[in-house]
C-alpha cells in the first residue's frame, strides 16, 4: 500500500509534477482495467452458471426435494431450484369485498390472519375446498397466492470418495 502523501517541503519541479501525473494516470488505467476485467469475469461466470443450470435441469437426477445432481468423473454439479410464495394484497382485498357482499366474512378469518398485511393460514387450502364455498370465491382466492421462482443456485464440487 502506498504511503500517505508527505507534506510538501518545497515547490516541486516541473519534472516531479510530470512524474506524479504519469504515475497517477498509470494507476488510474490499472484500476479501470481491473474493473473491466472483473465485469468480463462476472459475465463469463454468469454464462457458465446458465450452462450449468440448463445441464442440471435437462439431465440431473433427483437429489433432494428441490435439487438435482449431474455426475462427472471427479466432479458433480448440484442445482437447487427453489420457489417462494407471497400474498397479493390487492387480490385479498377483492376477495374480502366479495365475501362481504355475499355475507361470508367468517370465511375470510378462516383463510387469513389480519395484520398490517395478509398472511396465508396453513389451513387455507382445506377451508377453500369445503362444501358451501362458491366457485367465484375459490377463483378469487386462487389469485391471492403468488408463486415465483427463485434464482437457481449452482454448486460444483469434487465428488466424495466412495
Amino acid at each position: 500500500m502506498a504511503e500517505p502523501a508527505k507534506a510538501l517541503q518545497s515547490v516541486p519541479s516541473a519534472a516531479e509534477i510530470d512524474a506524479l501525473a504519469i504515475l497517477y494516470n498509470e494507476e488510474q488505467v490499472k484500476v479501470l482495467d481491473a474493473i473491466l476485467a472483473t465485469r468480463a469475469a462476472q459475465k463469463a461466470l454468469e454464462d457458465t452458471k446458465d450452462k450449468c443450470v440448463e445441464l442440471v435441469r435437462k439431465f440431473g437426477s433427483a437429489h433432494a426435494q428441490k435439487s438435482k445432481l449431474v455426475h462427472g468423473l471427479k466432479w458433480e454439479i448440484m442445482g437447487t431450484f427453489g420457489a417462494s410464495t407471497s400474498i397479493d394484497a390487492a387480490a385479498v382485498e377483492r376477495l374480502r369485498v366479495n365475501l362481504q357482499e355475499s355475507k361470508q366474512t367468517r370465511l375470510l378469518k378462516r383463510l387469513f390472519e389480519s395484520s398490517t398485511r395478509w398472511v396465508l393460514k396453513s389451513t387455507a387450502r382445506a377451508e377453500i375446498l369445503k362444501p358451501g364455498v362458491g366457485d367465484d370465491v375459490r377463483a378469487a382466492f386462487a389469485v391471492c397466492e403468488v408463486t415465483k421462482d427463485n434464482s437457481p443456485k449452482i454448486e460444483a464440487r469434487l465428488k466424495k470418495p466412495a
